[in-house]
């Protein structure tokens, strides 16, 4: 593989090369075409690690997949655009955490290392502390269902640090239930919750608010899981708080770029 800052901005395939970019950098990469095939793959023995990893890497791949489903929609204009890879590699550290399981088969028990899941930065511009300067405080129901979110004195021309564009911003939040995602030893498979057992999330996002608008003494907002679910011991609870900034045209549209950020105010 040759990289190269060459002002021919070639992509595609010559004569056995190919040409391709890489987000976030301004270079040309190149490499040979060609390589293993996939049936190679999947019965050489010199592949039998890469396939017990593969394997792993598919229950990471779950998981990371139902933890940004439990951010909630309101979420994906503003996380990180490489969160999905950078939760698999914290999954990855968790699953080798499980020593009783083979290599290839080992579960995600993320109801024992949780506190893990806040080691990483959910949000892609700035920390939500840089955004929302207001102090807020934090409330959970004691069945882990609710949760409530209150914010005393909320000046939008002191406390919010809007892009140069915007000229709203909502306050979302998102509750959400995530389990462990077990390997089942006999075949391979690992089991994502479905029926009584499946994962939960619920979320909602304010109204939208002028930048511009009066001091408001009183704020709050909540969320909780539907009546029917019930925290169970193989799952943890996640909590997310962000803000999210919009522009007026006919109506207020989220805007394109410096949108918000978004910060895990638990896992429990």
């Amino acid at each position: 593989m040759a990289r190269t800052k060459s002002p021919l901005n070639l992509r595609g395939s010559i004569k056995g090369l190919s040409f391709y970019s890489v987000e976030g950098s301004d270079e040309t990469f190149v490499r040979e075409k060609g390589g293993a095939n996939i049936n190679h793959i999947r019965n050489s023995k010199s592949f039998s690690l890469l396939r017990l990893e593969q394997n792993e890497l598919r229950g990471r791949a779950a998981l990371a997949k139902d933890l940004r489903i439990t951010l909630g929609q309101w979420s994906w204009r503003i996380v990180d655009r490489h969160l999905q890879l950078r939760l698999c590699a914290l999954l990855k550290i968790i699953q080798k955490m499980d020593e009783v399981s083979p290599r290839g088969k080992r579960s995600i028990y993320v109801t024992k290392h949780k506190e893990l899941l806040r080691l990483i930065n959910y949000y892609y511009y700035k920390p939500l502390s840089d955004l929302l300067l207001c102090p807020y405080t934090v409330e959970t129901s004691e069945d882990k269902k609710t949760l409530t979110v209150k914010l005393k004195g909320l000046n939008p021309k002191l406390h919010v640090k809007a892009p140069v564009q915007a000229s709203h911003f909502q306050l979302c939040i998102s509750i959400g239930t995530i389990s462990d995602c077990i390997c089942d030893l006999r075949n391979g498979t690992y089991h994502i919750p479905f029926g009584e057992n499946r994962d939960w999330g619920s979320e909602k996002e304010s109204e939208w608010i002028p930048l511009d608008g009066p001091v408001m003494d009183e704020f709050s907002i909540n969320v909780s899981l539907h009546d029917f679910c019930t925290v169970k011991d193989n799952q943890v609870v996640i909590q997310a708080f962000g803000i999210v900034f919009g522009k007026m045209m006919y109506t207020v549209e989220p805007i394109k770029k410096d949108r918000g950020s978004i910060v895990i105010l638990d896992v429990i």
